[in-house]
């Protein structure tokens, strides 16, 4: 608190971090650039503001030759899955959109308790009793027979997919998941060592120290992004219902 960028802080009513810039003479037409010229921006007490550009000035975020063979070990082992993973099992998650948003549902009740995929096969087995439980439930809710009848047919329609090659299909893809958090994590951990700002969230105990939201990469060739997110981290604290939102009391 008594450091200058403190005392910055403490004098300010509104802080802005400034990522990307808007182009265009409407609204409708208007090009994102991940580039921030605040040159032209008036200096006040009452607002703190700041680029988010990456500046490493102690050196540590560059990969070491051992670092660099870990990332690519893991992206390595990534690849290695992938080609594992029949087309037609992602084909038919890509072509059921519902479907894919509910297997995101049941991975998110993972990330709420803070907990990585530790078995593939028992996460689909978890899954597969996860979507018959909802279905149970839909059914008690129904009072007559054919209502009933509805939720059996949705049920055997969307458990239909679960036959045993997608089964074993939908383990290589959860298996996918975790080698490319891995790669992730390793990334993101490096470039927290050397954040510019430390982070907190507030809870109903107090002020807890976590890691960086996240990263995004800009390719300058494409202006294309990348964002980075250690979910277990940022996620798990928009989940948490000990953690106090900027929009609570």
């Amino acid at each position: 608190m008594d450091s200058n960028l403190g005392k910055q802080i403490a004098k300010a009513k509104i802080g802005v971090v400034f990522h990307t810039t808007y182009e265009g003479d409407s609204f409708e037409s208007m090009k994102a650039k991940f580039k921030v010229d605040m040159t032209k921006l008036k200096k006040t007490d009452s607002v703190w503001f700041q680029d988010a550009e990456y500046n490493d000035v102690s050196g540590k975020a560059t990969f070491t030759a051992a670092d660099t063979s870990e990332v690519n070990k893991a992206l390595t082992d990534a690849g290695k899955i992938f080609q594992k993973i029949a087309g037609s099992t992602l084909r038919q998650i890509e072509k059921n959109q519902s479907l894919a948003q509910q297997f995101e549902t049941f991975n998110n009740t993972l990330v709420r308790k803070g907990e990585r995929i530790a078995s593939p096969t028992k996460h689909v087995n978890d899954l597969i009793t996860w979507f018959k439980g909802k279905f149970e439930k839909e059914r008690l809710q129904r009072k007559s027979p054919k209502g009933k009848q509805g939720v059996d047919k949705k049920e055997q329609e969307l458990m239909s997919f679960f036959s045993s090659k997608n089964r074993k299909n939908l383990e290589l893809v959860f298996e996918l998941q975790n080698a490319i958090v891995d790669a992730k994590l390793i990334i993101i951990n490096k470039l927290d060592k050397v954040k510019q700002m430390k982070t907190f969230v507030r809870t109903k105990s107090g002020f807890k120290v976590t890691g960086s939201e996240g990263f995004v990469a800009i390719d300058k060739t494409s202006n294309g992004a990348v964002k980075l997110v250690d979910r277990l981290e940022f996620s798990t604290n928009n989940f948490s219902k000990d953690v106090i939102k900027g929009w609570e009391r």
